[in-house]
């Protein structure tokens, strides 16, 4: 460093403190973003999500729910009468290793009565033993977290909307969990975890 430069940071040291605090707070608030992403391990454990879509008028006599009953993914069917509406979930996997999620079709059985839901195994997943705890054994959680678009210009014309997305968190880390339409809109009922899938061998509850 030069005199000259010395000099110029004493005489102006309000105007220095002025420009570097801004610089040393956004690279401390970055780094500590960056840092769960380095820090914490990626997820282990694929996650069974429910999904409804409260505007789907599809077979509207008929409402299906997902659960875990004794380690097992469960569905269970409820028939309405004619002037019922249900709740139609759909079941995801999402997939530890992909980081995506992808539909588990369930057959919808024969001869439903009204006022008698029928509960059976998700066929799909009969072999998985599910672990129904919001946490997973590596420390995952699901949350629902609130975003904004499409930005400052859009509130000036009474464009913007708020979106709500699935997200997995842990110690900081946030991996987003994307799902189809219309799953991901501010119309849609928030997603919820149905449990974890873990191997046989896992000593934990069930």
């Amino acid at each position: 460093m030069t005199p000259g430069s010395g000099r110029f940071l004493r005489d102006n040291a309000f105007l220095v403190a002025a420009v570097s605090l801004p610089l040393v707070v956004v690279a401390f608030f970055l780094l500590s973003t960056a840092l769960p992403r380095w820090m914490v391990p990626p997820p282990t454990h694929d996650l069974l999500i429910r999904a409804t879509d409260t505007y789907n008028q599809t077979n509207p006599r008929l409402m299906v729910d997902f659960d875990v009953r004794g380690g097992k993914a469960m569905v269970t069917f409820h028939a309405l009468p004619a002037n019922g509406f249900g709740l139609r979930s759909k079941l995801y996997l999402w997939d530890h290793t992909r980081m995506s999620a992808r539909e588990i079709p369930v057959e919808v059985p024969d001869n439903l009565d009204e006022g008698d839901p029928r509960t059976v195994v998700v066929t799909a997943l009969a072999g998985r033993e599910v672990l129904a705890e919001p946490k997973a054994p590596d420390g995952y959680q699901l949350e629902s977290r609130s975003q904004r678009g499409p930005g400052l210009v859009g509130e000036l014309f009474g464009m913007n909307r708020y979106d709500s997305q699935g997200v997995l968190v842990n110690k900081g880390r946030v991996i987003p969990i994307e799902l189809p339409a219309p799953f991901q809109s501010a119309y849609a009922s928030p997603a919820s975890a149905v449990g974890w899938l873990v191997p046989e061998s896992h000593n934990g509850q069930r």
